[in-house]
């Protein structure tokens, strides 16, 4: 199982910053490739929170994908969890931590990886010294920052490698696929 993890300060109240990143309509604003979420009702048996289902797109803007999971929101720990509900070793969460000073928090996201996740194929696809999952992490973090602080859009991790798509076809998770080269009808 792969593990990876990355904090990042933020200049706000940690109550602020959990409650704007609790409320699904805001994914898009900060998470590649996610483009638009909406809770779909009750998570899947043994599955925390809520089902999700997530529009990503492919690389390059050429085609989407829908994907579920689960969204767990634990306002008490300021704690968010996610992942794949059924045949897939995909899980993550993120923390929202209150600074000293009461006005600045820090946000902690942790994805976990297993055998049957996409992650694999991910890194191999990836230029020789590019961790993608790394940098997306880091595109996040700095995307919810600038949202929070700024009010500015989300920022986007290094375009892959050519023809480098998520492999969506094995997937139990992906519910509507529309590759980059389907037809449009």
């Amino acid at each position: 199982m792969s593990e990876y993890q990355q904090t990042q300060a933020i200049d706000a109240p940690a109550e602020d910053v959990f409650a704007w990143l609790a409320d699904v309509n805001n994914l898009p604003k900060y998470l590649p490739p996610v483009v638009e979420a909406s809770i779909q009702g009750p998570s899947a048996e043994g599955a925390p929170g809520q089902r999700i289902r997530t529009t990503l797109e492919y690389p390059g803007g050429e085609g989407t994908f829908d994907a579920e999971g689960y969204f767990a929101v634990d306002e008490g720990r300021r704690r968010l969890e996610w992942g794949a509900e059924v045949e897939r070793d995909y899980s993550g969460w993120l923390e929202v931590a209150g600074g000293a000073d009461g006005n600045s928090s820090e946000v902690t996201v942790h994805l976990s990886f297993g055998e049957r996740s996409v992650e694999p194929d991910m890194q191999e696809q990836a230029p020789e010294g590019s961790d993608p999952l790394a940098e997306g992490i880091s595109a996040t973090l700095e995307s919810i920052r600038r949202q929070i602080e700024e009010g500015s859009g989300k920022v986007q991790p290094p375009p892959p490698p050519p023809g480098a798509e998520p492999p969506t076809g094995d997937n139990p998770a992906v519910v509507r696929d529309n590759p980059p080269n389907a037809p449009r009808g």
